[in-house]
């Protein structure tokens, strides 16, 4: 009898934890370079013990998205990082002549490096639940993908910088970057999650100077990025800002570990300011990192 009452106790006691655990997700922005701080940013949260079953994003936020959602460490995209040589923009971007040419280079680079690290190239094998924006240039919509096949397909799609690279067509629809019409995609896990953290790595400056043509353009992309997220941005509970040093931009790849430690601390730093986002850390559980072979050798200086 002893034995049921304490099964009893220890049943209600599991249910009972399983009931409060936080269901958490993440929103990665768009950002180009940008993007590295990503990195960064999902250390910071893991240090600080959040722990997110989904994640969602556009553009360079679903390139490390997609490789958190499959379980690696927010040090292991650092490393694949090096390793792959994606901070440089010659290995991503080769403006060569090929048929049927929608952009300056194929994104032929990054489709082999998710290729490698995701073999399994399906949204349902992730251990966490994994969408990404692409703009639907067809319909003139925003799409969210998080289910089937193609995970690379759909993840290189929201990447794709619309002139710089291909459109990418996929079941006879042309898609390109997801930054274009929702650059902070919360949309597709706010249903799912109690609790959404976004990340937003490309930042409108008030402030910034018109110095010329190019200035012009880039506070006009800003106020078209700021303007398209503001819905998903809205959505999120706790929405970080990290601004980046005027001398770094969209296209500053070699920058990327000052990138990246950038987006740390400036998490860190939100954290210490905002100690009422640590009553969710407690909440979330750390799930296991990938078996398969993968990038553990620390990071070299260039």
């Amino acid at each position: 009898m002893k034995k049921f009452y304490l099964f009893i106790l220890l049943s209600s006691f599991v249910a009972a934890s399983f009931a409060q655990q936080l269901r958490l997700g993440v929103t990665l922005s768009g950002g180009g370079a940008l993007g590295f701080a990503h990195i960064g940013a999902l250390q910071a949260l893991e240090e600080a013990g959040f722990h997110p079953q989904f994640v969602s994003g556009t553009s360079m936020g679903a390139v490390v998205g997609s490789f958190y959602a499959a379980g690696y460490s927010p040090q292991q995209i650092l490393v694949m990082t090096q390793n792959e040589k994606m901070y440089k923009k010659s290995k991503l971007i080769k403006v060569l002549p090929h048929s049927d040419a929608t952009g300056l280079s194929t994104h032929n680079a990054l489709r082999t490096v998710l290729k490698k690290y995701i073999p399994s190239d399906d949204f349902d094998s992730l251990p966490k639940r994994f969408f990404c924006c692409a703009t639907d240039l067809n319909n003139g919509q925003a799409a969210y993908f998080g289910h089937g096949k193609r995970l690379s397909e759909y993840v290189v799609a929201s990447a794709s910088i619309p002139g710089v690279f291909d459109a990418i067509m996929i079941d006879s629809v042309s898609y390109v970057d997801g930054g274009a019409l929702n650059n902070i995609p919360t949309q597709p896990i706010r249903p799912l999650c109690d609790v959404v953290i976004g990340i937003n790595v490309d930042t409108y400056d008030h402030g910034m100077k018109l110095t010329g043509p190019i200035s012009v353009l880039n506070k006009t992309v800003k106020v078209v990025l700021a303007h398209n997220s503001k819905q998903g941005a809205d959505m999120c509970d706790f929405l970080i800002n990290i601004p980046h040093s005027k001398k770094i931009s969209s296209f500053s790849y070699g920058r990327y570990k000052d990138i990246y430690m950038n987006g740390y601390i400036t998490v860190k730093k939100y954290i210490e300011e905002h100690p009422e986002i640590l009553k969710h850390a407690a909440r979330t559980e750390p799930q296991p990192e990938v078996n398969r072979e993968q990038p553990t050798q620390t990071i070299q200086e260039q």
